[in-house]
């Protein structure tokens, strides 16, 4: 690998492969055991009683052909941001402007998310952070403060990130054994069999359950979206991804089996069986450590959601500027002014970019609860076009070298695809209608798109017209949908999911046939030439 100097010199300024296998592996836990090892453990007994820790075991079935779709497609061709480069090759400039455009809301919303529920939980310290269920002033200032200190750690070399992300991912790791070995000793066996039994919330709790452990996995996509980093991609990324998801998988089901034992709900103040009521505790691992006489345990707990917000920010500041500098690169979303880089291998420009869209929207969303529904909800749809990309490129690529190949893609493609859908609508009503207006903003984009490359021709329209349409249907279905998703309740539970899975798989085959007939702009094909393995 030639040194940053040396690329200087040469006039090459490019991404340092610096990222070796654990490294990548932290990456993604890292990115997975954010701010939600302190709630949705929980969330997810408070919407399903103890049938909810099945949901942590239902969504990584239900996501692994996601995954599986995706560590193919950053393996094949390693692109940083690779979100934002995939749908637009197979599929064309709508496609892609939207979906890419989808994923930078859902990355730039997740720093400041992050951030803000860093600070949310360092108020229990300094209370005057808070004020009427936000930031108040100074929280606002301190959450600033955090997001600068992020933004400096994403403008250094990525092995100096990937070391500290490292540390960190471990104390977290560490710190969450502790607690769950802690809370086991305090464990009450009728939790399980009284108060409702084990699914006191029927079918629609756990639905709702799997929803909230779906977003937590999230995380398994920031190796891809870092792949240009990684050193030798094929065999690194889906090592890392399988490693991950069973580690993350196993942690959260012990966190929520450990909290679901270890309830006294009279020592914390909460009715018998009032599972929802969870809801409203502000540190949930606290108050159940109090309630079983572990306050050392309890401080601890917040000291490691401390922890693991922070990473968070940093590890989805990175991806959201990758996402940013794919945009510019790959099909001119963006200014060209997005791609420069540092001799460092960073995309400062595009790192700025998500450090002014954080600020702005820490100061008017100054609350975690404002801004966590339309991260998920904008993560979710950015995942759909990546398994319909997958089956396009093997139909029309035979013969392009794939490190990983996912088995069975003409069965797991539509499924991912569905299960990608459903996972939207699950996200409920008030994110689907606020995030799929802002997801058609990106078609603005097209305009730079227009000035530095061609003009979008009737065949662009065609072989994209059905992605727009998709999330209309999408927006209209989840307004009709069961009031359990905030709908109006035309579709009740569960006939709800089974008309949107069947809508999903039609739009999947009308995606996949259009992607086929869709002739790749200049840039990729020229892109398509140049070698970024290890």
């Amino acid at each position: 690998m030639a040194s940053p100097s040396a690329d200087a010199q040469s006039g090459k300024k490019r991404y340092q492969k610096e990222l070796g296998l654990w490294s990548v592996v932290f990456l993604a836990t890292g990115a997975i055991l954010g701010p939600a090892v302190g709630f949705t453990p929980v969330s997810v007994l408070a919407f399903a009683g103890p049938s909810g820790m099945l949901s942590w075991v239902i969504a990584f079935v239900l996501i692994l052909a996601v995954a599986m779709s995706y560590v193919e497609l950053g393996t094949m061709w390693p692109r940083a941001g690779g979100v934002a480069y995939y749908p637009a090759r197979s599929n064309g400039p709508i496609v892609g402007v939207m979906n890419a455009w989808g994923s930078l809301v859902g990355y730039a919303l997740a720093v400041p998310s992050i951030v803000v529920a860093f600070v949310e939980y360092l108020s229990y310290w300094f209370p005057s952070l808070m004020s009427n269920g936000g930031l108040s002033a100074s929280g606002i200032i301190v959450a600033v403060v955090v997001l600068l200190t992020v933004f400096y750690i994403n403008t250094l070399r990525i092995r100096h990130m990937g070391t500290l992300n490292n540390i960190f991912t471990v104390l977290t790791i560490v710190g969450l054994l502790v607690i769950v070995i802690a809370l086991f000793g305090h464990f009450h066996s009728q939790n399980f069999s009284h108060f409702g039994g084990f699914t006191p919330f029927g079918a629609s709790g756990l639905f709702i359950a799997i929803s909230a452990t779906i977003y937590g996995f999230g995380g398994f996509r920031q190796p891809i979206d870092y792949a240009e980093e990684v050193h030798d991609p094929g065999k690194t990324i889906p090592k890392a991804v399988a490693i991950t998801m069973v580690v993350t998988l196993v942690i959260y089901f012990l966190e929520s089996f450990a909290f679901a034992g270890a309830i006294d709900w009279k020592a914390m103040s909460l009715a018998s069986g009032g599972w929802g009521k969870l809801l409203t505790l502000g540190y949930p691992f606290l108050s159940v450590s109090d309630g079983a006489g572990l306050a050392f345990i309890g401080i601890l707990a917040i000291i490691t959601t401390l922890i693991a917000s922070y990473k968070d920010g940093y590890i989805y500041f990175g991806g959201a500027s990758r996402v940013g500098y794919a945009l510019a690169k790959y099909d001119s979303y963006l200014p060209e002014y997005f791609t420069r880089m540092t001799v460092n291998g960073i995309p400062l420009p595009s790192v700025v970019l998500v450090l002014v869209v954080s600020t702005l929207y820490i100061v008017l969303l100054p609350a975690f609860s404002s801004l966590f529904p339309l991260v998920a909800g904008a993560l979710l749809l950015s995942y759909a076009p990546g398994p319909l990309s997958l089956a396009v490129f093997r139909t029309k690529y035979p013969d392009e070298s794939r490190p990983y190949v996912m088995p069975a893609y003409k069965l797991l493609a539509p499924f991912a695809f569905v299960v990608s859908t459903l996972m939207i609508y699950w996200s409920g009503w008030n994110s689907v209608h606020i995030l799929i207006p802002s997801v058609f903003v990106g078609l603005l984009l097209l305009f730079f798109y227009n000035s530095r490359k061609r003009r979008l021709t009737s065949a662009d329209v065609a072989h994209g017209i059905w992605f727009p349409i998709y999330q209309i249907v999408l927006l209209v279905i989840s307004y009709l949908g069961s009031t359990d998703f905030g709908g109006t309740n035309a579709f009740a539970f569960p006939w709800d999911s089974v008309v949107m899975a069947i809508v999903a798989l039609g739009f999947y085959y009308w995606g996949y046939s259009s992607g086929l007939r869709y002739t790749t702009s200049a840039t990729f094909n020229q892109d398509h030439g140049e070698s970024v393995s290890a």
